[in-house]
């Protein structure tokens, strides 16, 4: 898979706009972030387009971890001396075809940046909302080879 189109995820900014990853928070921040990068996984194997999921971080450098061991589904943490929002200009900015970037982000300041950079930027609803299309393909998909198996088995268990 060698997709030149890029999803980057303002990851904290997504989560806190998602009402269900919002409630997950105060319990654990890890699994409100697992739910963002999940989702990510959904577009990058339904879409076939690269993902990357930005969140602060700490540290002194950018952090990084591939996801299902693909290096085109990736979570990056930004150091302690940036913010997501900087390092998420940094991607847009550094790009050699920003147009094919689309930014996640409810961040209107951040919105209109990555926009002056050339990439496009939708908001954490139209994420979801392509996330769920994304979803019901997959089971679609699923249950239309499930039924086609001629080899289901038939002993009662």
């Amino acid at each position: 898979m060698s997709s030149r189109r890029h999803l980057v995820i303002d990851g904290h900014n997504v989560l806190h706009a998602w009402t269900d990853t919002r409630r997950l928070i105060g319990r654990s921040m890890e699994s409100a972030r697992a739910r963002v990068i999940a989702a990510g996984l959904v577009l990058h194997d339904t879409e076939k387009l690269r993902v990357t999921v930005v969140f602060d971080g700490k540290g002194e450098a950018v952090g990084l971890d591939e996801v299902s061991g693909s290096p085109l589904c990736r979570v990056l943490y930004a150091p302690a001396s940036m913010t997501a929002d900087d390092l998420i200009e940094q991607l847009v900015g550094a790009a050699s075809t920003p147009g094919e970037i689309t930014v996640a982000t409810g961040d209107r300041h951040e919105r209109h940046t990555i926009e002056a950079l050339g990439a496009t930027a939708i908001s954490p609803e139209l994420l979801r909302a392509w996330v769920e299309r994304c979803e019901a393909r997959q089971t679609a998909r699923v249950k239309r080879r499930s039924d086609a198996n001629p080899f289901t088995n038939t002993l009662p268990l």
